[in-house]
């Protein structure tokens, strides 16, 4: 029925050979959109009627009007956004034509660019015929015993791109139960790796986390016995190293994989006793210009004189992966034939077996660097190597140490900081890691070359990135980024001081003295602007810091007690984060601090102290809070951070089974919102008449709210909301059924821990909802079939469920398969032990405790609804 739209877009193709990667992405994507809308146009017509040969000739004839439009523009190539654009208003018609109904198809033909740039970085090119055998290895059915798997190459040359891109194989995802990463890297410790690996098999309690390093071997031998489990350890660097995790992994004859990448052959051939390691070749010149096209040719076309320099270029960087991505993202910016033949005369023959000599090769990304990104990117080189950095705690960072400033635009300091990240992300200098529920970035990190970089040039320009110089207790501390073992403890302005409390140096010694009996050089430490404390437990806040009066950054965690009313002295403070085991009083003279950004206490019920007799200070510059105690007097202090963008509230947020909380009227600006109960009610409540959520909500976390699934009205009707978090008793309730168009921007949905039995609801409901996860909920029955048909869903993620559930969702991947629908991935992940059972008697726990107030209660509470 769409033949004729189908034909001209595949059209394109061959009447423009020169299209580019992204662009050839954008028209496959819409043939891909326009098959599926066929197939289930297709299906409607034989449901509802049969079409006769002059309805289908005028459909040949709407269909035809597709691309003339641009040709009479005379737009050649044709703009493919208005392409997309077209086909949405075509499909609308040939719907309305037939069925004699209107539906906005925009949305299903909106190609989102920015998405394709950061999958193709990821991409991994060549290397097909070694990912095929190692995936062969590592999912044989014939070979149950425990098998290493190693890769051994040079810096740069792919290793860990390709370990990850079998990691995440969606067949690996699905055939291993445990699935464990660790970065070793060349200083590592035992015990933080055993704690990452165990991690990723059960729940880290503070017993577990308080176990010496053999116990912790235990746990971990005995949490993987019988489960078929790949581990990959990345980066390691001594045989000394593999030796000490191998007897934690257990040979259950099941089929378990461990997978090692290195630098060092040797290695591999110690731990892999069968078989060769892989020995990661360099890349061809067509692999390598494949790539370097990918990287630089993403917004424009290419010259042949280009071509020819750009080929002669990739010929220079002999095969090597990460030196063609970098001299990329130098090349892309700029496109005169100048400067590109330059580059080609600067990058002059290395030896691809020296990695010393690609410095040079990889120092003109940097040199190419516009003023205000240079510090940013050298501020890297204080990072432990191999490590993910927090991407909102680098903007921090990068705000605190002056690297940031106005743009002259309204954007904030923060958002100006995420698009210097961005732009060191397209120039290839830094890398993604983890991503957030909504596509965001939430993790990034550097190659270990560029990190080398970073040092080398910081020490050329005497750039500050001494972290620690310690003092008389004379220790050598192996996590930090230099050994502390000088006489005195020096702190610049530019320090970041994180010794982590695991670490053999630390102790309850050290902790106390920390900020009582070192030999501070006041001159110079007072100049300080970030500090960071906070693996250390200190056993109360150290008053000792408010000498830092130039302090804008401040992370540091205690056992109890308060910070003191005289913090505010620190009248440049901009990022205050603490941990504390115990909850804690936020004084009242810190709304004098008229500087502060994002105010961060990671744990507990914290009261937020005020006189109503001294009227706070206007905080225009808080952009976060949490997590705060939403009793009194939040009101007065929301009136007075009309920026605030993220907030975390945990306290009693129910009373008569009614959801409060303060007016959040005055948070017009407000985009992240967490709710935490600590007061569940027994029966399924109503949201309180006076909430009203700000319309600029994006995302959204409920826990223990109990609130009846009725009320999902509430959020249902938000405007703005793109995730959606319910956990924990977040609603009461056997049955949630959801209303058409209710969510009208939601991209990411998560359940977890509800008692729900049926969920009715249909495509419509969700209409660009793009990652469903459903976690331990044991009653559900089924996920709805319909969001098979969701054409914007990439994945649906099952865990912890009844097998009636999971077996609902293997058949709506089955029926989408059938329909030709390749791109929904339906994923399987499996709890920790003892997960599903926990959550199995927590809700017993909770009905027997239900059962037990009723018996208790008077008359009055006889018509308490129990069905949940």
């Amino acid at each position: 029925m769409f033949d004729v739209l189908l034909r001209q877009v595949k059209r394109l193709l061959v009447e423009y050979p020169d299209w580019l990667s992204i662009e050839r992405c954008q028209i496959d994507f819409y043939h891909k959109q326009l098959s599926f809308l066929s197939r289930n146009f297709e299906r409607r017509l034989v449901t509802y009627r049969v079409y006769s040969e002059i309805e289908e000739e005028a459909l040949r004839l709407l269909a035809s009007e597709i691309l003339t439009s641009e040709h009479e523009r005379g737009v050649d190539p044709p703009d493919l956004t208005c392409i997309g654009e077209q086909l949405a208003s075509q499909v609308a018609r040939i719907h309305k034509a037939f069925f004699h109904e209107f539906k906005d198809f925009h949305c299903y033909f909106y190609f989102h660019k920015k998405k394709f740039e950061e999958c193709d970085g990821e991409a991994l090119v060549g290397f097909q015929e070694e990912v095929t055998n190692l995936l062969h290895q590592l999912a044989s059915i014939t070979k149950k015993q425990l098998q290493v798997i190693s890769i051994v190459g040079m810096a740069g040359l792919g290793k860990t791109t390709l370990a990850t891109r079998l990691y995440n194989d969606p067949y690996v995802v699905s055939y291993f139960y445990v699935r464990a990463w660790v970065t070793c890297s060349q200083v590592y410790r035992k015990r933080d790796l055993l704690l990452s690996i165990l991690s990723s098999v059960t729940e880290i309690t503070p017993q577990v986390s308080a176990r010496n390093d053999n116990m912790l071997a235990h746990d971990l031998y005995r949490a993987l016995k019988g489960r078929r489990y790949l581990i990959v350890i990345d980066d390691i660097w001594s045989i000394k190293a593999w030796d000490d995790f191998k007897s934690c992994f257990p040979d259950g004859n099941n089929g378990s994989r461990v997978m090692l990448t290195t630098r060092l052959k040797d290695i591999a051939l110690h731990a892999q006793t069968e078989g060769n390691p892989l020995c990661l070749r360099f890349l061809t010149e067509e692999e390598s210009f494949d790539l370097f096209k990918r990287k630089a040719f993403i917004h424009g076309n290419i010259s042949r004189d280009l071509s020819s320099i750009g080929l002669n270029i990739m010929k220079k960087c002999r095969g090597l992966p990460l030196a063609i991505v970098v001299i990329a993202g130098v090349l892309k910016y700029d496109m005169e034939i100048d400067w590109w033949t330059h580059v080609e005369e600067t990058v002059s023959s290395y030896i691809v077996t020296d990695v010393n000599q690609y410095m040079d090769t990889l120092a003109l990304s940097y040199n190419h660097l516009p003023q205000h990104l240079r510090s940013c990117f050298l501020s890297f080189g204080a990072f432990r190597e191999d490590h993910d950095i927090p991407v909102y705690k680098l903007s921090w960072l990068w705000i605190a140490k002056g690297f940031i400033l106005e743009d002259g635009t309204k954007k904030s300091l923060e958002d100006v900081a995420e698009g210097y990240l961005m732009d060191l992300i397209r120039r290839s200098l830094v890398v993604v890691g983890r991503k957030g529920l909504n596509g965001a970035i939430k993790t990034c990190r550097i190659h270990d070359l560029l990190r080398d970089l970073c040092l080398r040039k910081a020490e050329e320009e005497n750039f500050p990135l001494d972290i620690y110089k310690y003092d008389k207790h004379s220790y050598s501390c192996p996590h930090s980024i230099t050994s502390l073992t000088t006489s005195q403890l020096y702190l610049s302005s530019t320090d970041v001081l994180n010794i982590p409390s695991n670490c053999p140096c630390y102790s309850p010694e050290i902790s106390q003295s920390f900020f009582l009996d070192v030999s501070i050089h006041w001159d110079t430490s007072k100049l300080i602007r970030d500090l960071n404390i906070s693996s250390i437990e200190l056993f109360v806040f150290p008053c000792e810091v408010l000498q830092l009066v130039q302090l804008r950054y401040l992370d540091l965690r205690f056992t109890a007690g308060n910070p003191p009313e005289s913090i505010s002295v620190l009248r440049e403070l901009q990022t205050l984060i603490m941990s504390s085991s115990m909850n804690m009083v936020v004084p009242k003279n810190l709304w004098k601090m008229i500087n502060m950004r994002h105010l961060c206490i990671n744990s507990g019920e914290n009261l937020l102290k005020f006189s109503s007799a001294e009227e706070p200070s206007l905080l225009r510059n808080m952009r976060t809070m949490s997590q705060v105690s939403p009793i009194m007097p939040c009101q007065h202090i929301f009136a007075k951070t009309p920026n605030l963008r993220k907030l975390g509230l945990c306290g009693p947020l129910t009373m008569n089974a009614e959801l409060k909380c303060p007016d959040l009227g005055p948070l017009t600006l407000l985009e992240s919102l967490k709710l935490v109960n600590t007061i569940p009610s027994c029966k399924a409540g109503r949201v309180s008449n006076s909430i009203i959520f700000p319309a600029s909500l994006k995302n959204l976390a409920l826990s223990d709210t109990c609130l009846d699934w009725k009320e999902d009205w509430v959020f249902q009707m938000m405007p703005n909301l793109e995730v959606l978090k319910l956990k924990c008793n977040a609603f009461f309730g056997n049955d949630w059924e959801t209303s058409a168009e209710a969510f009208p921007r939601l991209k990411f949905l998560k359940l977890d821990e509800l008692d729900i039995v049926t969920w009715t609801a249909s495509r419509d409901h969700f209409p660009v909802l793009q990652h469903l996860q459903v976690y331990r909920c044991p009653y559900l029955m089924e996920i709805p079939e319909d969001f098979g048909n969701i054409y914007t869903l990439e994945w649906i993620e099952v865990s912890g469920c009844s097998d009636a559930a999971t077996e609902s969702a293997r058949d709506i991947k089955r029926e989408q398969e059938r329909n030709g629908n390749d791109w929904l991935k339906i994923l399987f992940s499996h709890l920790p032990k003892g997960s599903l059972k926990e959550a199995l008697m927590s809700y017993i726990n909770l009905t027997l405790f239900i059962l037990f107030e009723v018996s208790v209660s008077d008359t009055r509470h006889s018509d308490m609804d129990l069905t949940h």
